[in-house]
């Protein structure tokens, strides 16, 4: 599996002497072990404890500028009490210390793993420096590229970790290289779910794949309406018939090298509504420029694909994207319209903005003929779950318990929370229809994020363990963590659901 960068990353190396101007050391409140045995940055760390300026609180900095030319400038970050380190607060610090690097103009940083690797011991360490990495290389996206004025790149042109123990060189040189795959595919969902819509169109993001995949050797197949109509996927289709933009599928598929007995195919669904009008039920004009980011759910499972297969999982993946635009052109479709699914089941039209479903329905159908052990979705497809959750976790479901388990605990690994809300068959007395099997949506707020996904859960054969994630309030705008974008897309849940691919069993 080839590993090169799709974006222009600060380079990250492994070094055993410090070669940056500064010298970053990273402390638990109070703890005297971290100190660094470097004569210049113990005496400047002594001070600045002596002194009251530093303690290690959790999320601090401090920054000595260097008096003579050959002497490195000193950085030290808290990360808090030791008994109460979490990886969030490591990855928090990380994007603090971006940012306070990048305003002090640094042109080098290193590392001191030495003196982590004192306080906490390796294994600890390894947790915190990896965190921290990840934090700390997330904060330096931006997306700037339609700028007629380009914003001066930072100074910062290479990050060293260093050690003098030969001991620590094979931990610390898979954290480079997992920090690098973390950030590059984070970066590519971001990029995806940022693209204007004019550009960013179902053809335009079919043959980008396409060109990602043959890099690492991926398989791509790339179906257009022709293709799907004769999927019979009338559902899918129906969403993008108002507008001037051909949708498409897109299909990868991951096999491992060497591919383990006890290996299982995953399968991992997503929704690309490149542009979300709201068809014939139109939306408010207030924010809809946001809604190039209705794509996001397919950029995030490209992202977890790619950062999976490129970490070497062992399990097999195959992922089915979902592109459309939906549009209120003169052959859109209209409330009120029955269409026949690809699964034989009939939906009566009710809302035109319920359309991510009608993308997902036909496409989960479609991803069953693979033969999975499991599928996974994931949407931005209702506004309700920003009412039901807030900005702290997005809305899980599953027809399996341990399936939705085993995501639960790639959640906690990555600190990217999901809330389990129920599934039960109840639900779907609201959606059941006067005229059709089902109407896609009630078209009242009462659980409309539940309703959502109980529509989805009648196109999921018999025995098939699917699980969905509705991660519509976390897709953009999460500036509040520091290693997000202000503004603009998240990549939130792509380390997630990597993370649960890899050690899917």
């Amino acid at each position: 599996m080839k590993n090169e960068m799709l974006h222009n990353l600060i380079p990250l190396n492994h070094t055993k002497v410090a070669e940056g101007d500064t010298l970053l050391t990273l402390f638990f409140q109070n703890d005297k072990k971290e100190i660094p045995s470097n004569s210049q940055s113990q005496t400047e760390i002594q001070d600045l404890i002596k002194n009251g300026v530093f303690s290690g609180t959790a999320k601090t900095t401090s920054f000595i500028r260097a008096s003579y030319i050959d002497q490195l400038n000193i950085l030290v970050a808290g990360l808090g009490v030791k008994s109460d380190s979490t990886p969030e607060i490591a990855r928090q610090t990380g994007a603090f210390v971006y940012n306070k690097i990048t305003a002090e103009k640094v042109n080098e940083l290193g590392i001191d793993v030495d003196a982590l690797v004192k306080s906490a011991g390796k294994e600890l360490a390894s947790v915190t420096l990896g965190a921290f990495l990840e934090g700390f290389y997330l904060a330096s996206y931006s997306f700037d590229k339609y700028k007629s004025v380009q914003k001066p790149a930072g100074k910062l042109k290479l990050v060293s970790l260093v050690s003098n123990d030969k001991k620590n060189d094979g931990w610390i040189k898979n954290l480079i290289e997992k920090t690098l795959i973390t950030a590059d595919c984070t970066f590519l969902t971001r990029d995806f779910s940022n693209e204007p819509s004019n550009i960013g169109t179902p053809t335009y993001y079919a043959n980008t794949i396409a060109k990602i995949a043959k890099q690492y050797g991926i398989k791509c197949k790339i179906m257009g309406d022709a293709e799907c109509k004769k999927e019979k996927m009338n559902l899918f289709l129906c969403v993008g018939e108002g507008s001037a933009q051909e949708s498409k599928v897109v299909i990868l598929e991951y096999t491992p090298k060497a591919a383990a007995k006890s290996a299982k195919t995953i399968s991992l669904v997503g929704k690309g509504v490149t542009f979300d009008s709201g068809g014939i039920s139109i939306k408010p004009s207030m924010k809809m420029e946001d809604m190039k980011h209705d794509m996001t759910g397919a950029a995030t499972m490209l992202g977890a694909t790619l950062m999976a297969a490129r970490l070497g999982s062992k399990n097999k993946i195959v992922t089915l994207l979902g592109f459309a635009e939906n549009m209120p052109g003169q052959n859109a479709v209209q409330p009120g319209n029955i269409i026949t699914t690809r699964s034989g089941k009939t939906v009566e039209i009710i809302n035109t903005d319920a359309e991510g479903r009608l993308v997902l329905a036909d496409v989960l159908h479609l991803a069953q003929d693979y033969n999975p052990e499991v599928i996974v979705d994931s949407a931005t497809l209702t506004g309700a779950c920003t009412v039901a959750l807030g900005k702290l976790a997005s809305a899980l479901f599953s027809n399996d318990s341990k399936l939705a388990d085993q995501i639960l605990d790639a959640s906690e690994q990555t600190e990217e929370h999901l809330w389990e809300l129920p599934l039960w068959d109840e639900y779907y007395e609201d959606i059941k229809s006067n005229y059709a099997d089902m109407m896609n949506s009630a078209n009242d707020g009462a659980g409309g994020t539940i309703r959502g996904a109980i529509f989805l859960k009648q196109f999921i054969k018999e025995g098939q363990k699917w699980a969905h994630v509705d991660l519509a309030n976390r897709a953009y705008d999460q500036g509040y963590l520091p290693y997000n974008p202000r503004k603009g897309s998240s990549g939130v849940y792509v380390r997630t659901f990597a993370e649960f691919v890899m050690n899917y069993r």
